[in-house]
């Protein structure tokens, strides 16, 4: 093993150190380009700037520049907002296009232009400073198309620690890498095969998943587990199919910053991929086996031999059962206290598939039905006093 060495420096570090050590960085995860300081097209702010990046295609194209002592940001700012307004403009393929510029300005703190939004600028664009002497950085405002702050903060506290410049040799490995990397979504042998999948799983199951979100709030408060499960599973599967499209169309560049699936390393993207369509099929196993099974298990009559001979009890109202043909139907309700019981009325919706055949006492709160024909009946039952009720949904089949 060898450790890594840091080359202890004397002086602050200079803008174009900052620019090397967060460049490797951004360039790859923001597809940003590097253009010379004689690229005839910057020249009304080159002046201005000691290195300039730019990223021209999608819907936020922008600027990146670092600026140095005795150099203006503000006025670099101006410049290429200008240049943006007018070089990058809506067209056939991207109707809506909102560029941005940043301009970094590094000197001593005391050297250091005001940080925040640049008044006046043709398109978003503003000014973050940092001190090269402490490395801190000041990101007062966000343009369209911004990198991440986090990529110089690190970049300057590696600096301020010692660590060593990357070369120009490392820089042009980073912007070789963009083209590559701009190819991060998935593999190409899981592209079809998902896509068709996930459309056709938005259809079937994302209505289910919007109205269990509505729902799971209602769920959690009754405390029934099995239905709390199938609601979360089928919220899980909203939220995995709204996040396998938007990797797939990479909305808002989800393909480019989500962990795995953004990943240079083509065998880091590939089991990322398994392992999300492995999540995915796994979620949609529990919901259309393992939780209608568990639910079913709570109807009435569940389980029984050939429903020839079913019992349901009060912890059975609003659910359903299923009885066979000339089988019997018993109900107890002797879970209702026993001052409830005399006077229990029993009743069905359709005689003809579902008969009445002998009712309670007041000694014991019982009726049993017979099945007489294929159909659909409802048994309700109410106390004397009505202040309870019971209500079963059943099934008569062959």
């Amino acid at each position: 093993m060898c450790a890594q060495t840091y080359h202890r420096r004397a002086l602050p570090f200079t803008a174009d150190e900052l620019a090397l050590s967060a460049l490797v960085r951004i360039l790859p995860r923001s597809r940003y380009r590097l253009a010379a300081q004689n690229d005839s097209r910057f020249q009304t702010f080159a002046s201005n700037t000691t290195r300039i990046a730019y990223r021209q295609q999608g819907a936020t194209p922008a600027f990146l520049l670092f600026s140095g002592p005795g150099q203006d940001p503000q006025a670099a700012a101006m410049a290429a907002a200008t240049w943006a307004e007018a070089g990058w403009r809506p067209n056939a393929i991207q109707r809506k296009v909102r560029p941005g510029v940043v301009v970094v300005h590094v000197a001593p703190s005391n050297q250091l232009a005001p940080a925040g939004p640049v008044p006046g600028a043709a398109v978003p664009a503003a000014v973050w400073t940092v001190d090269s002497v402490t490395g801190r950085v000041e990101s007062a405002a966000k343009p369209p198309g911004s990198p991440a702050p986090s990529d110089l903060k690190k970049a300057a506290e590696g600096l301020v620690r010692g660590a060593a410049v990357p070369s120009l040799g490392e820089l042009d490995i980073a912007e070789r890498n963009v083209m590559q990397v701009r190819t991060i979504g998935p593999p190409r042998i899981f592209t079809g095969a998902v896509s068709i999948c996930l459309v056709l799983v938005a259809l079937g199951f994302g209505l289910r998943g919007v109205y269990s979100l509505f729902a799971l709030p209602t769920l959690l408060a009754t405390g029934d587990l099995a239905a709390i499960g199938a609601a979360t599973v089928s919220v899980l599967i909203l939220a995995g199919v709204l996040l396998g499209l938007g990797i797939l169309f990479n909305i808002r560049n989800l393909a480019f910053r989500t962990p795995g699936f953004s990943s240079p390393e083509t065998r880091t993207r590939n089991l990322t991929w398994g392992a999300y369509a492995a999540i995915m099929v796994a979620l949609l196993v529990a919901q259309q086996g393992v939780f209608p099974t568990v639910l079913s298990t709570r109807n009435a009559g569940a389980g029984q031999a050939n429903y020839l001979h079913v019992s349901a009890t009060v912890d059975d109202d609003g659910g359903e059962t299923y009885v066979m043909v000339g089988g019997e139907l018993t109900v107890d309700l002797s879970g209702w206290p026993s001052t409830e019981w005399p006077g229990v009325q029993f009743k069905t919706s359709n005689p003809s598939v579902l008969a009445l055949d002998s009712s309670p006492t007041a000694a014991h709160p019982t009726a049993k039905f017979t099945a007489h024909q294929a159909g659909v009946s409802r048994v309700d039952a109410t106390s004397a006093d009505g202040r309870y009720s019971f209500q079963l949904r059943v099934d008569v089949g062959t």
